[in-house]
């Protein structure tokens, strides 16, 4: 009987993991309890997060596009730094102005004693 329990136990614990495996796929987990936001500026910030996901998923496609390119180059007969160097700028280049963009936005709505806050955790805002 204690065996079956936990066998029912382990495949139920499974199909959560597997929710929470998508879940964390679709979601960006920017939590910002810690500034103390009001709900105006949670608002806003909610809706910069919107366009952020947007701006991510364009730069996931544009990564892979870079990567493939990258690739090719590998594969050529001479392999072409410059040409690589070059791949590597875009695409650092269009994940900074993302970034920069959001963080932006973030910064004009939040108080100094919110921006000393968010500083703590500045660095899981940067665009992979």
């Amino acid at each position: 009987m204690k065996v079956l329990l936990l066998l029912l136990l382990l495949f139920t614990t499974s199909l959560f993991c597997d929710d929470y495996d998508y879940h964390s796929k679709k979601h960006i987990n920017k939590e910002l309890s810690h500034i103390k936001l009001s709900k105006a500026q949670t608002k806003q910030i909610k809706n910069y997060l919107h366009m952020f996901r947007k701006e991510l998923k364009a730069y996931r496609k544009f990564k892979k596009k870079i990567e493939k390119e990258r690739k090719n180059i590998f594969l050529k007969e001479n392999l072409d730094i410059e040409a690589l160097n070059q791949l590597n700028q875009k695409l650092d280049k269009k994940a900074h102005e993302i970034e920069n963009r959001l963080l932006e936005k973030i910064h004009a709505i939040l108080s100094l004693k919110q921006r000393v806050r968010f500083i703590d955790y500045f660095d899981d805002w940067e665009v992979e």
